[in-house]
């Protein structure tokens, strides 16, 4: 485990905590995004989507409402095979969530699905991969406003939006300069707020009781994988052993049948020639 002081803005801890902040919330997803967030109407960091029992839940990292726009933005410093389903999965979640029983479809907002990684999803050495529903037959836009983007700090040299490229700097090397050698007045902004908030809590005692909850929730999760485990280990025991009895039976049965009819063709008298 990371030190407090250790911690960088692409650890989970520390983004959604300091995410919380809807001023540097604000300003992060401008810079990111290059656009202008006019209001915010709701934000929620590890925002929990429990649909119903049998499905699936997800914990976004950043959940926020805009006046016609949803941002869900993850720090994804693991490199996995499935992230690309995962955000598919994101978006349905997020539409479910937010429309409420007998409204209009298009009531839907706007929904953004934003990994920010510290390596190339894709492979092509781009800073920012995009992707939105297209038509197949003539290559145009859905139109259903729902759209995946994956940023790729590692490639920030390329960015060319010198704020999104600010950014990826931060994230990637925790500098705010450039080449010259010239701050970055809204990455420095950001490097300020990261370290006010560590200093904030110096001895790191939020960072610890986070961890430790993750301990406690991984030890739930686990007693509870050996009881449900042994809960599904007795079904099918008992569905075997069910199967196995009744093989027997029929077994048995057909060889008591069989040895019975020997026996009375046996004892049978023979008629007289």
């Amino acid at each position: 485990m990371k030190s407090w002081q250790d911690l960088k803005l692409t650890d989970d801890y520390l983004f959604s905590q300091i995410m919380r902040e809807e001023d540097f919330c604000k300003l992060f997803l401008e810079m990111l995004m290059g656009i202008k967030i006019q209001k915010v109407v709701y934000l929620e960091a590890q925002k929990e989507v429990n649909l119903f029992p049998q499905a699936k839940g997800i914990r976004m990292d950043v959940y926020l409402e805009g006046d016609g726009e949803i941002y869900n933005i993850e720090m994804q410093t693991v490199r996995k095979t499935n992230l690309v389903k995962r955000m598919r999965y994101y978006h349905s979640a997020i539409d479910v969530d937010s429309l409420l029983r007998g409204n209009p479809y298009d009531q839907l907002k706007k929904s953004f699905v934003i990994f920010i990684c510290n390596f190339d999803l894709c492979g092509d050495g781009f800073p920012v991969y995009e992707s939105q529903t297209v038509w197949k037959q003539n290559g145009k836009e859905t139109g259903d406003e729902q759209t995946k983007i994956v940023y790729n700090v590692s490639a920030f040299e390329k960015a060319q939006d010198p704020r999104l490229k600010a950014l990826l700097r931060y994230l990637s090397t925790e500098t705010v300069t450039d080449e010259a050698r010239t701050v970055t007045d809204e990455a420095r902004t950001l490097a300020e707020k990261v370290a006010a908030f560590k200093r904030h809590f110096p001895d790191g005692r939020p960072h610890m009781k986070y961890e430790l909850d993750l301990y406690d929730k991984w030890c739930e999760g686990k007693e509870e994988g050996i009881k449900e485990g042994r809960r599904e280990g007795m079904q099918v025991g008992r569905k075997e052993g069910l199967s196995e009895g009744l093989q027997k039976g029929r077994e048995e049965g057909i060889k008591e049948g069989c040895d019975k009819g020997i026996l009375q063709t046996a004892s049978k008298p023979r008629r007289p020639l």
